[in-house]
């Protein structure tokens, strides 16, 4: 090959890898498609201040309504869909940024928050029982995999409570017609008894009628106490009917370790 022919095929491959540097600086980025709620989620709630109790476990703490997201939106896409959403509440120390917030699934408009599912929330955050705590709660939509929407906060002031744990998974309860009444064959009328975790036993506050109860397990005879006192004192395993003289709001604790019983107006 001479010489002339070689400074020819140089220049050539000078020249492309020119045009590909060229080509590959020219290149586009993509252009993303962006999604944009119509409107932001609005919350109300029942209640600005709630006390908690575990006897109320199961009871509505507050009632939540909220508007949803209408709509979405889409800019730099020829196919626009209407995503899935789903509704959280959220939970946080008053002024926190929910950085880590707890959550409770809202599902649909009114959230009916029980005593249980609120308290949790609350020991999660590490808020102190017994003490009225200010706690901020939002609304927050998450749709696809872009930046959730959230509702103006709503402040509540809510005292927890420890949560307790029975030691076992015995059912204790109160029965006789100066309770709900004596059961029979086909109904059970037995008012449960709550484990009270301070003071180790099984209480239950309520109006009583004048007439008798007993105690006893898992709604069944098998094991059942009584007492000859009225007052409050031993209790004896299949023992006598426990009277109650004058109609009222009682407080009955069963010691259950030391079989015995308390009962205060």
């Amino acid at each position: 090959m001479n010489t002339s022919m070689k400074n020819w095929l140089t220049q050539a491959a000078g020249i492309c890898t020119v045009a590909a540097v060229a080509l590959t600086g020219c290149k586009k980025d993509e252009v993303q498609a962006t999604i944009t709620p119509t409107n932001a989620p609005t919350l109300a709630a029942s209640t600005t201040a709630v006390v908690l109790a575990q006897a109320n476990a199961a009871s509505t703490a507050v009632t939540y309504t909220w508007t949803p997201v209408t709509g979405f939106t889409w800019t730099n896409t020829d196919a626009p869909y209407n995503p899935a959403i789903t509704y959280q509440l959220q939970i946080d120390k008053k002024g926190g940024a929910f950085t880590a917030p707890a959550t409770i699934d809202a599902g649909t408009s009114p959230t009916n928050v029980t005593v249980e599912a609120l308290n949790t929330a609350l020991t999660t955050l590490g808020i102190a029982p017994g003490t009225a705590t200010p706690v901020d709660v939002r609304l927050n939509a998450r749709y696809a995999s872009n930046t959730p929407q959230a509702s103006p906060v709503v402040p509540l002031t809510v005292t927890s409570y420890k949560a307790c744990v029975a030691p076992n998974s015995d059912s204790w309860g109160v029965v006789g017609d100066a309770a709900d009444g004596w059961p029979d064959a086909t109904t059970n009328t037995d008012v449960p008894l709550t484990y009270n975790c301070d003071t180790k036993t099984y209480d239950i506050t309520r109006a009583f009628k004048v007439g008798a109860f007993k105690i006893r397990l898992n709604k069944a005879w098998t094991v059942d106490y009584g007492s000859s006192s009225s007052t409050g004192g031993p209790l004896v395993k299949g023992g006598g009917n426990i009277s109650i003289a004058t109609a009222g709001t009682y407080t009955v604790k069963f010691d259950i370790a030391n079989l015995k019983y308390t009962i205060t107006k």
